[in-house]
């Protein structure tokens, strides 16, 4: 005979985990919040978050893939620390640029986000601006960053 699951063994110890300190009032107020939020967001505004993740996605691969690639090159090219350097530096840049892609894709609501007076169609225009401008900035780093790349591998391999 099976022994009944403890919420400490599985997929319940992680529920548990992420509402440990929710008492049924909040789990209540949670769940109005996200009708009130689905009511409030419009096809458009809907559309506007969709065409952003799939940008951030987009570009969260060519940062995954710059990543891998300076990682391969830099056995080959670095012959000096200061290449060794050089080429770690640049793999922090992506990564950086890899947590703002990131944070473009994250659904952001909080119970302080619940419990706060903002409405929610506030919220998710800030939300929409913020994400918007990240990613921005994100993608124009990267175009950026990559032609430093481009321009700094033949420097290395120049290098005496």
């Amino acid at each position: 005979m099976a022994e009944p699951r403890k919420p400490t063994d599985g997929i319940h110890a992680l529920v548990a985990a992420f509402t440990n300190r929710w008492d049924a009032e909040t789990v209540d107020v949670f769940a109005r919040s996200l009708q009130s939020h689905d009511h409030e967001e419009t096809i458009a505004t809907s559309a506007a978050f969709q065409v952003l993740d799939t940008k951030a996605s987009g570009l969260l691969t060519h940062v995954s893939m710059m990543i891998a690639g300076l990682g391969i090159c830099a056995p080959l090219l670095a012959q000096h620390w200061i290449e060794e350097a050089v080429i770690v530096g640049e793999i922090v840049v992506y990564l950086v640029i890899a947590v703002g892609c990131l944070r473009c894709l994250s659904v952001v609501r909080t119970l302080a986000d619940i419990n706060s007076s903002e409405s929610p169609k506030m919220r998710l225009q800030r939300e929409l601006i913020i994400k918007h401008q990240l990613y921005r900035l994100c993608n124009q780093a990267t175009i950026y960053f990559t032609i430093v790349v481009f321009v700094s591998f033949p420097i290395m391999l120049m290098w005496p």
